[in-house]
C-alpha cells in the first residue's frame, strides 16, 4: 500500500493556536536523539536559530516580524540507518518508547514548504554525513550519504518557508515568547532531569535566550498522584514568582513527556485560583503538569489534543468507565484545595465578603443569604456581576421551590407528628426569609423612586423646575390606562397604598375616550373601584354594569414658582374648582350607560375623593379657602367635606406628598437598609 505524503499532510489540521507546534516537534526529536546519546548530560545541547520574514498584516506594538524558517541543531545520535528508516515510515513504531508517533514531520509540512536535514553520525565505527530533503511534492529526496574519516555529532534540521497563512500571521513572536513555549512544552523533561541545554538565537535581532535559565525561576513545589477508575495520574505542581504581565495560573495536559496544546487557565478548573497565590508574603503563579499513561494513549496523532470527552453530560450513554476532562479536573481541584487549604480558606473568605457586599449594595433580594456562609461558599469566587447574579438567583429559586414543595406536602399529608411539625416550622421560617428577600427587592425599587421623585421637585442647575408631566409620569404615565400598563410599571403607592387595588385607572385621558360621557375634559388621574362603567377595550373588570362603589380623582399642578396659581395675581378661587367639574361630568351627565348600553348607577351618595397636589400653597390662597370652609389638618394639608354629594377633597403640596410616602416606608427602609 502506498500512501502519498501529500495525503497525510492534508489530514493534519493546524490552527493559529499551533503556531509553534512544528518547531516543538523538531525540538523534541532533538531531545530524543540526545536521550539516545551516551554523551555526558553537561555536553548535550540544542541550538535553535530563528529566521525572520516580513511584518504581519496586523502590525504589533513591538514591531516584530513573522518567522519564515527555523534551524534546530543538536549533537545527538543523528539520522542513523535506524532513525532514517523510521523517518521514511509513516506512523513508525521504531521510537515509540520515546513517545514518537511517526507523525511530527507531517505536522511540519502542514505549515512549511521544506524539511531539510544534514546529519553527521557514527555507525559501526564509521562516520557518515547524511543529507536529504523532505517535501509534500517530492517526498523524501536523498541528497548525499558520504563516509567521513572523522567527525563529531551534529544534526541540522531546517524547516523552511512558512506557507500556512494563519500560522505565519501568528508567528510574529519575540524570542522570549518562543523560549517560554519551549520551556512549557518540555517541562516534563526538566522535571525528570533529562532536558539538555537549549539556546535560541534570533538572527533578525542578534539576540539570544537560554531556555534552561527560565527553568531556574520555576520551583518544583509538589508531586501528587490520583486514580480514576483503574487509571493513575500524576501531577507536577510548579510555581513561578509573579513578575511581568503574567495574569493566570495554568494546567497543562501532557502526553509522551511533552505538553499537548496550550495551557488551560486554572480558574476554569477552580475559580479560587483566579489570582496568584500568596505564599509567605510572596505572590506566585502555578504551572501544573498532568501526566498519565491514559493520556499517552488518548492523545491525537498530531499531538494537539486528546480523544477525551469534555463533560459527563455530553456522553450519549452514561458509561462510568469513560473518563472525561470534567472527572480529571474535579480531582485536580480537590488536590489543589487540600494542598493549599490555608490560601484557599483566605480566598473563600474574601469571596464570601465580596458576595455579601454585592448583596448589601446591589441585591437586597438575597438578604437572607447574608447569615448563611455555607450557601455563599458554594458560589465560585471572582465572578463578574452578571454571573454572580445567575448563581444567586439559581440558589434562591431552588431553595424556595424546595420549601414550597415541603409545605404543600405537609398540607396534603394526613399524618401529623411532632417531628413533622418541627420540620414544617423550619420550612415556614425559611419561607419567611425568602419572602423578606422579595420584599427587600421591592422596597429597594420604591426607595429609588422616592429619591427620584424628590429630585424632580428640586430646581435643576438652571433654576428650572420639572414639568407637571415629568412628575406625573413618575406616578403614572400619561395617556395610558391600567389595561395598557402592568401594576409594576406605575407608582400609585406614592399617593396612597389603597388606590393601587382599584379596578380601573386612566391617566390624562379625555373622559369620552373611556366612556360614553361626552366630554373633552382631561383628568390628571381618575380611579374607580368598579370598572363596569367603562367597559370598552381600554378598561377592565369582572362586571359590565352596576353601581360604582367609589370614585377618586387626582389633580397635579406643575412644581414651580407660578404654577400653583389658577389665576395670576388673583387668589380668589377655591381648591375644589380643580376637581369638582370632573365629578360633575359623571354625576350629572344624562348618559349613564356603558358602550354596550348596560345601566351604570352613579349616585350623589357614591363616595368621591378628590386630591389636589400643588408645589406650595400661598397664604392668601389658604386664607381665602379657609373663609370658604376649608380646614387645615394636623399634617399641614387642607380638606373639605361636602356631605350633600359625599365628596371629600384634600389639598397638599408635593413636599407633603413625598413626606407622607417616606414616613409610611421608613419602618421598612430602616429594617432593610440599616
Amino acid at each position: 500500500m502506498i500512501v502519498p505524503v501529500r495525503n497525510i499532510v492534508e489530514q493534519v489540521d493546524l490552527t493559529s493556536d499551533d503556531v509553534l507546534l512544528p518547531l516543538l516537534e523538531c525540538v523534541v526529536n532533538s531531545v530524543i536523539s540526545l536521550q539516545q546519546s551516551e554523551k555526558p548530560s553537561e555536553e548535550k545541547k540544542i541550538q535553535i536559530q530563528i529566521e525572520r520574514g516580513d511584518f504581519p498584516q496586523n502590525l504589533n506594538f513591538e514591531k516584530i516580524k513573522t518567522i519564515s524558517s527555523f534551524k534546530v541543531i543538536d549533537n545527538g545520535v543523528g539520522f542513523t540507518s535506524k532513525n532514517y528508516r523510521s523517518f521514511e515510515t509513516p506512523f513508525s513504531q521504531i521510537n515509540k518508547d520515546f513517545g514518537c508517533k511517526g507523525i511530527g514531520r507531517f505536522t511540519v509540512l502542514a505549515a512549511f514548504d521544506e524539511y531539510y536535514v544534514k546529519s553527521r553520525y557514527i555507525e559501526n565505527g564509521q562516520w557518515f554525513l547524511r543529507e536529504f530533503r523532505f517535501t509534500s511534492e517530492n517526498e523524501i529526496e536523498p541528497i548525499a550519504l558520504t563516509e567521513l574519516e572523522t567527525g563529531d555529532f551534529k544534526t541540522v534540521v531546517e524547516i523552511k518557508n512558512c506557507n500556512n497563512p494563519s500560522i505565519l500571521e501568528k508567528s510574529a513572536l519575540s524570542i522570549n515568547q518562543v523560549a517560554e513555549a519551549i520551556m512549557q512544552h518540555c517541562l516534563i523533561y526538566y522535571l525528570s532531569g533529562t532536558l539538555p541545554r537549549i539556546e535560541i538565537l534570533d538572527e533578525g535581532s542578534n539576540t539570544a535566550e537560554v531556555v534552561n535559565e527560565l527553568f531556574e525561576k520555576v520551583s518544583k513545589e509538589k508531586e501528587r498522584t490520583f486514580q480514576i477508575n483503574k487509571n493513575f495520574f500524576k501531577l507536577y505542581i510548579t510555581k513561578t514568582q509573579k513578575e511581568g504581565n503574567r495574569k493566570n495560573n495554568y494546567l497543562y495536559y501532557c502526553a509522551n513527556s511533552r505538553t499537548v496544546g496550550g495551557g488551560r487557565n486554572l480558574k476554569n478548573v477552580n475559580s479560587i485560583f483566579t489570582y496568584p497565590i500568596l505564599l509567605n508574603g510572596v505572590s506566585y503563579f502555578f504551572d501544573i503538569y498532568l501526566v498519565s499513561e491514559y493520556l499517552d494513549n488518548k492523545v491525537f496523532k498530531t499531538r494537539n489534543g486528546f480523544n477525551v470527552p469534555k463533560e459527563k453530560e455530553n456522553l450519549l450513554f452514561n458509561n462510568s468507565e469513560i473518563i472525561t476532562f470534567q472527572d480529571i479536573e474535579e480531582k485536580v481541584s480537590d488536590i489543589l484545595e487540600n494542598e493549599y487549604q490555608t490560601q484557599v480558606k483566605e480566598a473563600k473568605e474574601k469571596s464570601v465578603n465580596e458576595v455579601k457586599e454585592y448583596i448589601i449594595t446591589k441585591a437586597r433580594r438575597y438578604h437572607s443569604f447574608l447569615k448563611n456562609d455555607n450557601i455563599l461558599e458554594t458560589i465560585p469566587p471572582n465572578l463578574p456581576e452578571d454571573k454572580l447574579e445567575e448563581h444567586l438567583y439559581k440558589i434562591a429559586f431552588t431553595a424556595r421551590k424546595n420549601v414550597e414543595h415541603n409545605i404543600e406536602k405537609f398540607i396534603e399529608g394526613k399524618q401529623v407528628s411532632a417531628e413533622a411539625i418541627d420540620s414544617i416550622i423550619a420550612d415556614l421560617k425559611a419561607k419567611t426569609a425568602y419572602d423578606v428577600d422579595s420584599l427587600a427587592d421591592y422596597m429597594t425599587r420604591r426607595k429609588a423612586i422616592l429619591e427620584l421623585f424628590e429630585k424632580f421637585l428640586d430646581a435643576d442647575e438652571n433654576g428650572q423646575y420639572k414639568l407637571e408631566e415629568d412628575v406625573h409620569n413618575i406616578i403614572f404615565p400619561l395617556g395610558l390606562t391600567s389595561n395598557e400598563l402592568d401594576y409594576e410599571n406605575h407608582n400609585l403607592w406614592i399617593l396612597d397604598e389603597r388606590f393601587i387595588t382599584y379596578k380601573f385607572i386612566a391617566s390624562d385621558k379625555a373622559i369620552t375616550s373611556y366612556s360614553q360621557i361626552k366630554s373633552r375634559k382631561e383628568l390628571d388621574l381618575i380611579l374607580l373601584d368598579n370598572p363596569q362603567m367603562f367597559n370598552n377595550p381600554i378598561s377592565f373588570g369582572d362586571k359590565s354594569s352596576g353601581e360604582v362603589n367609589s370614585m377618586v380623582i387626582f389633580e397635579f399642578k406643575r412644581p414651580g414658582d407660578t404654577a400653583h396659581q389658577k389665576n395670576l395675581n388673583d387668589y380668589r378661587w377655591q381648591f375644589s374648582e380643580l376637581v369638582e367639574p370632573y365629578f360633575e361630568e359623571f354625576l350629572y351627565s344624562p348618559i349613564k350607560k356603558n358602550y354596550k348600553g348596560n345601566q351604570v348607577l352613579i349616585k350623589k351618595t357614591t363616595p368621591k375623593f378628590g386630591y389636589i397636589i400643588m408645589d406650595f400653597i400661598p397664604d392668601p390662597l389658604a386664607t381665602y379657602n379657609a373663609d370658604k370652609g376649608w380646614k387645615m389638618t394636623p399634617f399641614g394639608t387642607y380638606f373639605k367635606i361636602e356631605p350633600e354629594t359625599n365628596m371629600h377633597i384634600e389639598v397638599m403640596t408635593f413636599r407633603k406628598l413625598l413626606e407622607f410616602s417616606k414616613n409610611r416606608h421608613n419602618p421598612f427602609f430602616d429594617k432593610l437598609f440599616k
